[in-house]
């Protein structure tokens, strides 16, 4: 399995802009096949730092979500929503 938590720092002025085009992700992440969790988390002191927590069969899965349209497509509009980059750590995970 591969474990991808992905942090982003939300403009404040650009966060419910940011939680509409991001939900479109979500869910059309959540049914692709390799799929195993794609979840936003909210940290609970600050509104506007996310965490995408992502959990995939393997890096094959995580190829395809890269290249996805609907990835890429959210992507083409992100930089406007951060106000850092985006930072993302994989991790390989055993089957438990």
């Amino acid at each position: 399995m591969i474990v991808i938590h992905a942090d982003m720092q939300i403009k404040p002025e650009k966060r419910e802009a940011f939680l509409q085009t991001i939900q479109s992700l979500v869910v059309a992440s959540q049914a692709e096949d390799g799929c195993l969790r794609y979840t936003l988390t909210q940290d609970v002191a600050s509104t506007d730092r996310f965490t995408m927590i992502e959990v995939w069969a393997d890096e094959a899965a995580v190829e395809r979500h890269n290249a996805s349209s609907h990835f890429t497509g959210f992507f083409k509009v992100a930089n406007d929503f951060f106000a850092m980059p985006l930072k993302a750590e994989k991790f390989s995970a055993a089957d438990l």
